[in-house]
């Protein structure tokens, strides 16, 4: 099913986080470019550090909330893996702006930047 990847670019936003490194790693393996996006408040380098000399990765800081580096990181991308979001229903409660701002304003985002213009 994932033996064709080594023709094909892969987004990962999110990519610095836990599930997101994991699926850059496993891309990686399976011989895809990966792009990772990441602004970083909640991922961490050292997640994707093992990754960052490999010639088929590329890290990309930039937060999902702008609209055109989503644009930018989906250019000439066969696929987009959205891994980023704020979590934690606390955090939501302490602070519903920004957690609206990252999980519906910036998966909109995400939505118009990687759709295929025909």
């Amino acid at each position: 099913m994932f033996s064709n990847l080594k023709s094909k670019t892969v987004l990962v936003t999110g990519g610095a986080g836990f599930i997101g490194s994991n699926l850059c790693e496993a891309l990686l393996k399976l011989g895809a470019k990966v792009r990772c996006m990441d602004n970083l408040s909640i991922g961490f380098t050292q997640n994707i550090q093992a990754f960052i000399v490999h010639k088929n990765f590329r890290f990309i800081e930039a937060d999902i909330r702008d609209l055109d580096a989503c644009q930018h990181a989906c250019q000439e991308v066969d696929f987009v893996l959205h891994q980023a979001a704020l979590g934690s229903v606390p955090r939501s409660i302490k602070d519903p702006i920004t957690t609206n701002a990252v999980n519906v304003d910036g998966f909109l985002n995400m939505l118009v930047a990687s759709e295929i213009k025909k």
